[in-house]
């Protein structure tokens, strides 16, 4: 959950959305995920929070630029670990089956 301008927002992934994020970053999530262990460059993590933000109990997602924009806060207020944190749990709460089971 994040808090901006008094409301609060949660991240929400499906194939859709991660299909959006791979579309406007021009690579594959799962293979800069397992390149990188899980850690995300800075402008993969701005477009992870952009394009799954929606506010709490919502059923609209925020729009990508005014999410990018939210990202930039949320990256300076928390910092990078912790929202990097936020952003991989969500994605392998929403979309388990990108993960096979060992």
């Amino acid at each position: 959950m994040f808090e901006a301008n008094g409301k609060r927002y949660e991240l929400k992934y499906n194939i859709k959305r991660i299909e959006m994020i791979e579309n406007a970053m021009g690579m594959p999530s799962m293979p800069e995920l397992y390149k990188n262990r899980g850690m995300l460059s800075i402008s993969s993590l701005k477009a992870y929070i952009a394009y799954a933000l929606k506010e709490e109990g919502g059923d609209t997602f925020v729009k990508p630029k005014e999410g990018m924009e939210m990202a930039d806060k949320l990256i300076e207020e928390s910092g990078y670990l912790a929202v990097n944190e936020v952003v991989v749990t969500a994605i392998q709460r929403d979309c388990p089956f990108l993960f096979p089971a060992d």
